[in-house]
């Protein structure tokens, strides 16, 4: 054998041993519980590819993991941090026993469940999605819309994902569906989604059920920046998404029929947020200053509401519809405060308080930053069903939160 042969053999082995060695370190990764995993390249991406996937695509979880076993009073206390690490966003279930929340951290995708009424917490997929900025939760909280980043980090893709099997087995299976491309909004209502995509020539808008089914057009217009919120089973509230000193808009649009009306127009830097009754509308306007307005559409009256927050930091009750809750900034909102905290240019620290729009009365019940020890600029914010725990995320940081409203 040629001494020419014998180097080349010997170039070949070398750098096979080599891929060995890093295929080793790169597929081991640490649990956060003093063990290791090991596992295939198709786990460091969605469904086991970082291309569009099948239709239908499933992956497998190991058992629950419990976590956080450090803090097991935190559940007791009034205002809880319920993660340390940044969420793209949360839903709840009410059981027999208590409020359950479910969150898909942002850096990751492993989904988690934390009961608010004891001490367990667990990972209960550890399905690795990389980079989720946003998560929609629906479906008795089963199922979740998320949006990720592909490798390029400005790529945005979505999907539908169902967890299954998640008290049944210890083993947790979810589904992922793909969905089309340039979604700009996305909003549920119980086991159906409303998504928006945007197109040079404007925006369209179409419902489904979360595993892709029944999937139908209802609204198609040249307005292209558009927020939904899917307020009741037939209705979609599509606002302009607001900039200072530009008229802004509210519509609502029929999913049975595709119909669409104008509830609010010609509103400087518009913002809002329906009640579920679709009756009553609480808004945002800015001009030199901003003020909050409660518009009640049948009536079409408006009363302005004080103090000032934005609707984004607001839920409505739906056990008593002239009960708000609003997280509301300390200092001043000025003409621009809100395009300048979507910028990401100030941030706010906030209290809560509750509105009693009935009465036209306010008064605050949790003073945020003194109780957490820390500035809270809250976004996301929504109710458990039983209505005892407010639930929310800190804009700073994307820390999930939660604050029982029935404790004193």
């Amino acid at each position: 054998m040629s001494k020419k042969i014998i180097i080349t053999i010997s170039v070949i082995l070398g750098l096979f041993l080599i891929s060995l060695v890093a295929y080793y370190f790169i597929a081991t990764t640490n649990t956060g519980d003093g063990t290791t995993k090991t596992t295939g390249f198709r786990s460091f991406f969605p469904f086991g590819g970082n291309d569009l996937p099948p239709t239908q695509t499933e992956a497998t979880t190991t058992e629950p993991t419990p976590i956080d076993q450090n803090n097991q009073q935190n559940f007791t206390k009034k205002l809880r941090k319920i993660s340390e690490e940044p969420v793209a966003g949360a839903g709840t279930l009410d059981s027999k026993a208590g409020t359950v929340v479910r969150y898909i951290e942002k850096a990751t995708g492993h989904i988690y469940e934390v009961e608010l009424f004891s001490p367990r917490q667990a990972r209960i997929s550890n399905t690795t999605i990389p980079v989720v900025y946003d998560a929609v939760w629906g479906n008795k909280n089963d199922s979740l819309v998320a949006r990720y980043l592909k490798d390029d980090n400005q790529t945005v893709d979505t999907y539908s994902l169902t967890v299954k099997n998640l008290s049944t087995s210890t083993e947790n299976t979810i589904t992922g569906i793909a969905m089309p491309a340039n979604i700009d909004d996305v909003s549920s209502y119980g086991s159906t989604i409303f998504f928006l995509i945007k197109s040079d020539s404007g925006s369209s808008g179409f419902t489904s059920n979360f595993d892709g089914s029944k999937k139908k057009q209802v609204w198609n217009s040249q307005i292209k920046e558009l927020s939904s919120q899917f307020i009741n089973s037939k209705t979609v509230a599509l606002t302009t998404k607001p900039a200072q000193n530009i008229p802004g808009y509210l519509y609502f649009v029929d999913t049975t029929t595709g119909s669409s009306k104008r509830v609010l127009g010609d509103i400087a830097g518009l913002s809002t947020l329906l009640d579920g009754l679709g009756s009553q509308v609480v808004f945002l306007e800015q001009t030199n200053d901003a003020k909050l307005f409660l518009y009640n559409i049948k009536n079409k009256t408006k009363t302005n509401i004080t103090p000032t927050t934005f609707p984004e930091k607001c839920v409505w009750s739906k056990k008593d519809t002239s009960v708000l809750y609003c997280a509301v900034p300390r200092d001043y909102l000025s003409g621009n405060s809100l395009i300048s905290w979507y910028k990401g240019i100030v941030s706010h620290s906030d209290d809560i308080w509750k509105f009693d729009l009935k009465n036209n009365t306010s008064n605050i019940i949790e003073d945020l930053g003194s109780n957490a020890k820390e500035d809270i600029d809250v976004i996301k914010p929504f109710l458990s069903e039983n209505e005892q725990y407010l639930i929310f995320m800190n804009k700073k940081d994307n820390t999930l939160w939660s604050l029982d409203l029935l404790q004193s």
